[in-house]
């Protein structure tokens, strides 16, 4: 009788620790989950940020170039905009 009532105590706790377990697994995947959202979500504005710099450091060394080999300014007339959805000329 006493056995019994032992591994049965042994059963019960074993399998606490196990749903224990699982649970503690399965919060730790969604907070991993979260997290690597997270990542994801910065490490795409981090590589739009190193684009924008990249993109203003080019229009300044291109400016610096054009003034040290006397490149004149386009007129207005001949400027064309390109968008990232369409390209627009700029006819007035």
């Amino acid at each position: 009788m006493y056995k019994s009532f032992l591994a049965g105590i042994l059963i019960i706790s074993s399998v606490f620790v196990y749903i224990w377990q699982q649970n503690t697994s399965t919060r730790f995947a969604y907070k991993v989950s979260g997290l690597q959202t997270e990542y994801d979500k910065i490490n795409s504005e981090n590589d739009f940020l190193r684009l924008k710099i990249n993109s203003i450091l080019a229009l300044e060394k291109m400016d610096k170039v054009s003034k040290e080999k006397n490149f004149s300014r386009p007129d207005e007339n001949s400027i064309v905009y390109i968008d990232e959805n369409s390209i627009n000329i700029k006819n007035d």
